[in-house]
């Protein structure tokens, strides 16, 4: 169950870094009066973000790679895991829903600066905290 629950995690993780590039090249190029825009991106993309934290707050109590052992601070990869990935995610998951909610509540003149601030900075955290292969933390692309 744990490696269908990494494989739906990882895979997810590509949906969710394109969603989160979709918004932000349609915000930067759509007027933010235009009364065609009838779906709501930012808002699923949003959601989708709310799924994988789901999925990975279920692998973080299963997997083997989050440990509270003594001495897992030392561990590069158990602290990745244990501290670093689960902070920086939660940290972007909440500078983006903070930048939905603030975006819900500004003038329509206004919105496409607002998602398209806090979209990049959760964008940039959720960059910074995925285990990368280049990172050495023995994860794959997918």
């Amino acid at each position: 169950m744990e490696s269908v629950l990494e494989h739906t995690h990882s895979g997810i993780r590509w949906i969710l870094l394109l969603m989160l590039i979709f918004v932000l090249i349609k915000n930067h190029y759509t007027p933010a009066d235009d009364p065609r825009k009838k779906i709501d991106w930012p808002l699923y993309t949003l959601i989708l973000f709310f799924l994988q934290i789901i999925i990975g707050l279920i692998l973080y109590f299963i997997s083997d790679n989050v440990s509270f052992d003594a001495g897992f601070m030392k561990n590069a990869h158990l602290r990745f895991f244990t501290i670093e990935h689960l902070t920086g995610m939660f940290l972007a998951f909440f500078i983006m829903l903070i930048g939905y909610i603030k975006s819900r509540r500004v003038l329509m003149s206004k919105w496409n600066k607002v998602i398209k601030t806090y979209y990049l900075i959760s964008l940039i955290l959720i960059l910074l905290s995925i285990p990368w292969p280049f990172r050495g933390f023995g994860n794959s692309w997918f």
